[in-house]
């Protein structure tokens, strides 16, 4: 990958997440957050793209960033998490695969279905997995933690 491709993605990544902070109607507060939470995931996945050509791992590792950073920003900001999350993961969502997932499909291309179907479910899967890992080790924390 090149350094102007590189670059690109992070500087569409960050405007995506921008743009999803906008229409998710976040306090105006909260908007720089999401937009360096998105920056920083998108940073990440153009370096993992750089050591892993497994569309998993590629997508795995932002994910587990973006869900703990997203976890440190509510704490910090009192605000809830999914807004973070959701504005981070916003550039890494398969929508490009899926598209044409379903266009090989509609046109009867099975094989050139099938290998976009498998690129889809490794995204998203991967993405999947980061958030979910996340995730629950924060709620056995929570749940550890003494109450007041």
């Amino acid at each position: 990958m090149t350094i102007a491709k590189m670059i690109t993605l992070i500087l569409t990544g960050t405007l995506g997440t921008l743009a999803f902070a906008l229409l998710f109607r976040m306090r105006k507060r909260l908007i720089l957050w999401a937009v360096l939470c998105g920056f920083l995931t998108t940073a990440l996945y153009v370096l993992c793209a750089q050591f892993w050509d497994h569309a998993f791992f590629q997508n795995l590792i932002p994910a587990l960033f973006a869900t703990a950073f997203s976890e440190v920003l509510a704490r910090m900001t009192k605000a809830p998490t999914t807004p973070y999350i959701a504005c981070a993961i916003i550039p890494l969502v398969p929508g490009g695969a899926l598209y044409y997932t379903m266009y090989h499909f509609i046109l009867g291309e099975m094989s050139l279905f099938h290998e976009k179907l498998i690129e889809t479910l490794r995204v998203s899967s991967g993405l999947a997995v980061g958030i979910l890992c996340v995730s629950a080790v924060m709620q056995i924390v929570r749940l550890k933690k003494p109450k007041k």
